[in-house]
């Protein structure tokens, strides 16, 4: 397909990491400029542009192309029947299947089939911006990025733990298809629900990328009127704006997400006081159990994670306390 004429922009995350409140805020500032925006929701959930209607969900690409299929009238739906307006911005959801009913990213695949029909590049906006479901592991929900569907791409994450995975998996994905010829750049990270760790701000510098904004936690009374007037909010989104119109994106540095862990101060494993590379962790010494179960006795308390069962084979990792019998041993007295 090739990139849009448009400044088309792919906000991608994992789940929860505010995306969809980060692309309603752009397209409602852009759009109070008197520029031609479009939303798109790309995730079966079709939750993205609800706050452009009063809590509202809108009507699914795919859900109304089944409506016509089912009524034989498939060959006359047409853009018209899929495009709404709340609060001045266009709005798109592409929908998925029912739970366990379908492939989420084949739903994304076929609606993105049935748009790029309609010439979905050559619409007059002046934005673009889809909003992704959060992590690249289905081709379908990396369309954006294997087509160069967008130019650039914006991953919102906080600074936990599978928040941080998933932004190194997609960053992965634009490198990965830069590296094929694609033409998807990342343009950097928005850390949401920021605490000040700055452990998403060491993953951009290991990716290689810049931090747009951060937004720390904001109190829900103070968003309850108008989220779009925080003072907060609004400064956050100005940033991401004037990265969207005037930065370039960049290709990202291929980063082992386990390295990275490690090298977080207070996060890694470690050994004498020196993070334990990957080399080194898959070569520690096995732990030898040193008690079966027939050994146990009653209340007593053992020294070891590792119990021994009937044979040699069967091992089982303990939690945090375990039967003996039929007593609880607590951690603390192992």
């Amino acid at each position: 397909m090739g990139v849009s004429k448009n400044s088309t922009v792919a906000f991608y995350g994992k789940g929860g990491a505010g995306k969809s409140f980060l692309t309603s805020m752009v397209a409602r500032t852009l759009t109070e400029r008197q520029k031609r925006v479009l939303q798109m929701g790309c995730d079966p959930k079709h939750d993205s542009v609800i706050t452009h209607f009063g809590g509202a969900f809108i009507p699914t690409v795919l859900g109304t192309w089944a409506s016509f299929q089912n009524e034989g009238r498939d060959e006359e739906l047409a853009p018209e029947h899929i495009i709404f307006k709340g609060n001045g911005v266009y709005c798109i959801e592409l929908g998925g299947p029912e739970s366990a009913r379908g492939c989420g990213g084949r739903g994304i695949t076929f609606g993105f089939g049935l748009l790029e029909k309609w010439g979905l590049s050559e619409w007059n906006f002046n934005y673009m911006l889809l909003d992704f479901l959060g992590d690249v592991v289905c081709g379908g929900f990396g369309t954006p990025i294997a087509r160069s569907m967008a130019d650039k791409l914006v991953i919102v994450c906080s600074n936990e733990g599978q928040s941080m995975y998933a932004a190194n998996n997609i960053a992965s994905a634009v490198r990965y298809f830069a590296e094929q010829g694609g033409k998807t750049r990342l343009l950097g990270l928005f850390v949401n629900k920021d605490d000040g760790s700055g452990k998403a701000a060491r993953l951009a510098e290991f990716l290689g990328v810049p931090v747009l904004a951060s937004l720390p936690v904001i109190p829900q009374n103070e968003l309850d009127a108008d989220a779009y007037a925080h003072p907060k909010v609004a400064a956050a989104v100005e940033a991401v704006i004037d990265a969207i119109d005037n930065k370039d994106a960049h290709f990202p540095n291929k980063v082992d997400f386990h390295d990275f862990m490690c090298a977080l101060s207070g996060n890694a494993a470690t050994m004498d006081g020196t993070a334990v590379s990957a080399d080194e962790l898959w070569s520690l010494p096995e732990l030898e159990p040193s008690l079966s179960l027939a050994n146990i006795p009653n209340g007593g308390a053992f020294d070891h994670r590792y119990i021994e069962a009937e044979s040699d084979a069967e091992k089982l990792l303990v939690p945090t306390v375990v039967s003996a019998g039929g007593f609880a041993v607590p951690s603390a007295d192992w």
